[in-house]
């Protein structure tokens, strides 16, 4: 079995990026999903959590972080979404 597609999703905990988490998932990619929870809900993707082919880094994409390994694709949703 060739190794799985690894996709990073900003804004994973938004409605969008949780939405599109849990597609990547069913669809058998490796989700890597990073949100600074600021305005997005992790009870949105917690769910996701005990699965292998997800990984979670709750942080601010505004600042430098290392994922190690390949990333295959990138989908940007970091936005606030309403006024904080």
């Amino acid at each position: 079995m060739a190794d799985k597609k690894r996709v990073l999703i900003t804004g994973a905990a938004g409605f969008l990026g949780s939405h599109l988490s849990d597609r990547f998932i069913k669809e058998g990619f490796h989700v890597i999903g990073m949100d600074n929870l600021l305005t997005g809900n992790i009870k949105n993707i917690e769910h996701l959590f005990p699965l292998k082919d997800f990984e979670f880094y709750h942080h601010d994409i505004t600042k430098y972080i290392h994922v190690p390994g390949e990333i295959d694709y990138i989908l940007h949703f970091a936005s606030p979404a309403s006024p904080i």
